[in-house]
């Protein structure tokens, strides 16, 4: 239940922000547009990151990060849907985010021998990266009207939910600003350093293939970037 504790209080600390911030700035209003893809932007957050727990749960940190980072992927289809134009570089990085997917499934198809067993992480990491690429669309059509009614809007399913599960447990293992501390810094880490972290920590060694595979992603994700 710590867990759920943890994202309650990250969710309600951005609010916090978020309204003092808009407060500050005298830009904190709410229409439509806000109410039409902060929440809905919010719910697909925090569809994603049930779906990363779950990956994390039963795949290696390393390869289930940098499937995830696959991502920006969806923003980027979703310029070119509206008319953006795309750079040569952003195009290539697409393509090397692909080879990247694509050398990790490999990968677990020889480890499981075809099994959807040890397929099943990755495929949950994917979902995560589309539910994620998707809010980040949301989230900036609704930015574009106003940035602190969207974020703060975004953060009420993440207080909603944790919050019923919270109260609503049998078991509840109290959470410390320790611990809270060590799974906030954990989440804002890329990719590299949560493999490295899982490497020395949790002894979870990947494969040339992986780190390959991994690498691959990377590239392609700053590609996109550039």
């Amino acid at each position: 239940m710590s867990l759920y504790f943890v994202i309650l209080v990250s969710a309600s600390a951005a609010i916090l922000t978020y309204v003092t911030l808009g407060l500050a700035t005298r830009n904190f209003v709410f229409d439509i547009r806000d109410v039409g893809a902060g929440l809905p932007g919010g719910f697909l957050n925090l569809l994603g990151t049930s779906l990363l727990l779950k990956a994390l749960a039963t795949g290696r940190m390393g390869v289930v990060s940098g499937v995830g980072r696959s991502y920006v992927l969806i923003p980027v289809a979703y310029s070119l849907v509206i008319g953006e134009s795309l750079g040569v570089l952003p195009a290539v990085g697409m393509v090397v985010i692909v080879l990247g997917i694509a050398l990790f499934c490999l990968q677990g198809w020889r480890k499981g021998g075809g099994s959807d067993d040890s397929l099943r992480p990755i495929f949950l990491a994917l979902g995560t990266a589309v539910l994620y690429g998707l809010a980040v669309v949301m989230l900036d059509i609704g930015s574009r009207a106003n940035i602190y009614g969207t974020l703060t809007l975004a953060q009420c399913p993440h207080v909603v939910v944790t919050s019923v599960i919270v109260l609503t447990a049998r078991r509840y293992r109290g959470t410390g600003a320790r611990d809270i501390g060590i799974v906030s810094v954990l989440r804002s880490l890329s990719p590299i350093v949560t493999a490295l972290l899982a490497f020395f920590i949790l002894k979870e060694a990947l494969r040339r293939t992986e780190v390959l595979a991994l690498i691959v992603v990377l590239i392609g994700t700053g590609l996109v970037l550039a």
